[in-house]
């Protein structure tokens, strides 16, 4: 039992460890989800999303070293039925389409996430009832809690200088990216290939007043021969699906996508990848590139400047 109690404390925190490295060297999603959760200040968001990193980047590293296990193991008992009673509330309320944990590092849902919090939280209670002899003193404890509490405040703020100067992370997890290829399963819902020919597949959200501006040239573009053919994913039911192909009369295909899906492909509303043979060539996030609408601008009746 005292070589499982060990397991147990070392495979929860190398979880923490991971997943906090994760999100230091690639912040922007996690800033997102805090800015979803909408629990504090605009302007505080960003410290919150640092202060996080830097606790799990450390709770990892005391868990691997048993640090301080008379109230460690209960600590990060309690710190995971938070995180979980969180992503129930989130999730059920809509403001996120998942757990935030793993940053984008893995699709998982959020039933998936409970679930996994679980067995987290049943390995840190094996750790808590079959204590292991301190393997450091307490002054050894403490310097090397200091030592990777430093360490931990340092590499995150190293990223987000870095981040906030080159204005991009210093680990990209962005499935969706330029010169890589399609993958069939991030769009298994429509039924035709993806990866012959030229491909504009667009992922919108209903409501999003800048998606509704996308629409006008989406349409123009699907039907004009010279241009590629549109694809549309969104993260509703097929009846919502269709309710919103219905009310703004579009004539591409729209498919229903799992928000789990959209939220691991895409930080925001409405991005577009043009596909050449299953190959991504351009990614446009938010706004459409000015030589492509005036391609299709003899068509619109609307300003570019609306794209």
């Amino acid at each position: 039992m005292y070589s499982l109690s060990v397991i147990s404390s070392f495979v929860v925190g190398s979880v923490f460890l991971v997943t906090g490295v994760v999100k230091a060297l690639a912040p922007t999603r996690f800033i997102i989800h805090i800015s979803q959760l909408q629990l504090l200040p605009q302007k505080a968001n960003i410290g919150a999303a640092i202060a996080f990193t830097i606790l799990e980047c450390v709770l990892g590293v005391a868990l691997i070293l048993r640090l301080f296990p008379q109230w460690l193991f209960l600590g990060t008992i309690v710190l995971l039925l938070l995180l979980s009673s969180l992503t129930y509330w989130s999730t059920s309320t809509k403001r996120t389409d998942d757990c935030g944990c793993y940053n984008g590092l893995i699709d998982i849902s959020p039933k998936q996430s409970l679930l996994l919090n679980a067995l987290y939280i049943t390995l840190m209670g094996l750790a808590w009832f079959y204590p292991v002899p301190d393997i450091l003193t307490v002054s050894q404890q403490v310097t090397v809690l200091l030592i990777y509490l430093t360490t931990s405040c340092l590499l995150t703020a190293v990223s987000y200088i870095y981040f906030w100067k080159q204005k991009k992370s210093i680990l990209n997890l962005e499935p969706l990216q330029v010169n890589r290829r399609w993958q069939l399963q991030w769009l298994k819902e429509y039924p035709e290939s993806l990866t012959t020919g030229e491909k504009l597949v667009v992922f919108l959200m209903p409501g999003c007043p800048t998606c509704k501006n996308w629409l006008k040239v989406l349409k123009v573009v699907h039907q004009r021969t010279d241009l590629p053919d549109v694809v549309a994913g969104v993260p509703q039911t097929s009846e919502q699906v269709q309710e919103f192909v219905q009310s703004n009369n579009i004539n591409f295909p729209v498919v229903a996508m799992s928000p789990t899906v959209v939220a691991r492909l895409t930080n925001a509303f409405p991005t577009a990848v043009l596909l050449e043979d299953g190959m991504i060539r351009e990614k446009w996030l938010g706004v459409m590139p000015l030589d492509f609408v005036k391609r299709v601008k003899p068509n619109l009746s609307v300003p570019s400047g609306s794209f």
